[in-house]
This record gives C-alpha cells, structure tokens and sequence, in this order.
C-alpha cells in the first residue's frame, strides 16, 4: 500500500522534534516514540510494518492512495527582504482601503477552525490556475499599498488575518505569491506570512527568519 501526506497537513523537523501542523484538525504536534520511527521509515522509502503505518494513519496525518508526492519535509527558502527594502511605492487610497477592509473581513472568516482548510486548498487552486502570474514588482506594489492603508481599519493586525487578505487581493489581480506557515521551539510559537521569491510581504524578514517553514501554500 502506498501513503501520502493527507492534505493541508505539512512538517519539518526543528530542534530534534518532527513537528506536523494539521490544517483539518487546527493542531500542530510533535512525533516521537514508536510512531516517529514509523514514519521516519515511510518518509526515507523504507519497507515498513503496514499495520504500524495504518495506525499511524489514525493520527490523520497520513493516507492511503495512489500517485502522491513523496513524503517530504516543507522546505522554501526565506527572503532575507521585506517591504522596508522593497522600491515598491502605492498609495493608501479609499480604493486600496475599502479593498484591503473587505479582504480582511474575508479572511476573519476565512481563518476560523472549522473553515481554515479548505481556505488552503481554495487558494491552492487558485494559485495553480495563475502559475506564473504576475511579476514580484507588482506583488510588491499592492503589498505596499495593503500596509500603508492597514490602519484605517479596525481589525486588530494578526499574522494569519494579515497573510490571508493580501494572499486575496493579489489573487484577484493575477499574482500568486506564497503563504508560509512557520514554528519554532522553547518556548513554542507559530508564524504565518506571505512571500514572494525575494521579499516578505507581510511582517518582517526578521521575524519569518526566526521560524522554521512547516507548510506552504502556493
């Protein structure tokens, strides 16, 4: 039998710890024991025990099927710039305004538990419908032009919320950019943004760098 990731489920291994963010179930977790040793089998294309991997399967995190993609670790490399570096310049117009309020009133939504996965796989979707849309430059610009208009609204800045709206806006112009979902150990902490190959566009490089990427989008 052969196993894949389940969908909107991404790891990365940080510290010594395989950690796993699950979309569907809203829950990042760590492997350890007898399942991490099951799965570290599975990932690096050894014969394993199929009843260990169907329990392992119980955990959600894997699924049986035909054709996937090899088992792997979420691995992109993060920009070492942000907007702050960025030659990028917009406005922060009524336009750009109502359209980053609207977004970002799509995105509270969009980011609820019960409703976060399939987000991912909408945006996914519309993601590979414009491969190779759109330049960074222009990416850019609309991302300048979402920040220099944030603080006419009042929703309160969050990294997922912020990500999520941009990710919208430039969707609806053409331009697909990446959103990165990141972690990091002692203490833990999560971290989302969007990016594209050069530039952070939402928060800081300094920030994203300080996270290790466990699932991307795009």
């Amino acid at each position: 039998m052969e196993w894949r990731l389940a969908p909107g489920t991404g790891f990365c291994e940080v510290g010594g710890e395989l950690l796993f963010l699950d979309l569907r179930r809203d829950r990042y977790l760590a492997l350890r024991g007898k399942e991490r040793m099951t799965f570290d089998r599975l990932r690096f294309g050894e014969t394993g025990d199929e009843g260990a991997m169907t329990q392992l399967a119980g955990s959600g995190l894997i699924v049986a099927g035909n054709g996937g993609r090899a088992i792997r670790a979420t691995e992109i490399i993060v920009p070492d710039d942000d907007l702050s570096a960025s030659a990028a310049r917009s406005g922060s117009g009524w336009g750009t305004a109502l359209a980053a309020a609207r977004s970002l009133i799509w995105a509270r939504r969009a980011m609820r538990p019960a409703r976060l996965a399939r987000t991912a796989e909408y945006l996914a979707a519309a993601k590979a419908d414009r491969a190779g849309a759109g330049k960074q430059s222009e990416a850019e610009e609309l991302a300048a032009g979402f920040a220099a208009s944030r603080w006419l609204i009042p929703i309160a800045p969050r990294c997922l919320v912020d990500a999520l709206a941009l990710d919208r806006i430039l969707l609806r112009r053409g331009v697909a950019a990446t959103l990165v979902f990141g972690v990091r150990l002692n203490p833990f902490n999560a971290h989302c943004w969007l990016q594209t190959e050069r530039t952070i566009l939402t928060g800081t490089a300094a920030e994203a760098r300080n996270f290790a990427p466990i699932l991307t989008v795009g």
